[in-house]
């Protein structure tokens, strides 16, 4: 899968149940002719999640009121086998990636090559760390 995900506590990645995939294939490509994006959630190409969008669509007992880039968050695209995630670079990289691989599925059975991390420390991903 790929998709967009949050994780509200740093100090414990697995729990986070704030994650979004997208059935695809090792290219990234959606594999799954039932699965549609909601055009209220999508981004600009309508193929992918949008953060804000999604964030918009949950309820308070998800969300605690705060806004889409208070806590940190990222987002994961498929190409040729490789996993490539851009997230906050906040978030520890080594917890991160059994958290992904797990509610992700991305595996070798699933022609996934490598998982490669892209921490973005542009305005994009800011979250509430970047203020302390």
């Amino acid at each position: 899968y790929r998709g967009i995900f949050w994780i509200p506590d740093i100090e414990d990645v697995y729990s986070s149940d704030l994650y979004f995939p997208i059935p695809c294939d090792s290219n990234g490509n959606i594999n799954d002719s039932d699965f549609e994006i909601s055009p209220l959630m999508s981004s600009k190409g309508n193929d992918n999640y949008n953060h804000k969008n999604v964030w918009n669509s949950l309820s308070k007992k998800y969300t605690g009121g705060k806004p889409y880039d208070y806590y940190a968050r990222g987002r994961i695209e498929i190409h040729n086998g490789t996993a490539f995630v851009y997230l906050s670079p906040h978030i520890p990289q080594d917890d991160l990636k059994k958290w992904l691989i797990d509610k992700f599925n991305l595996t070798s059975a699933n022609g996934i090559k490598r998982i490669k991390f892209n921490p973005d420390y542009s305005k994009h991903y800011r979250c509430y760390l970047d203020n302390e």
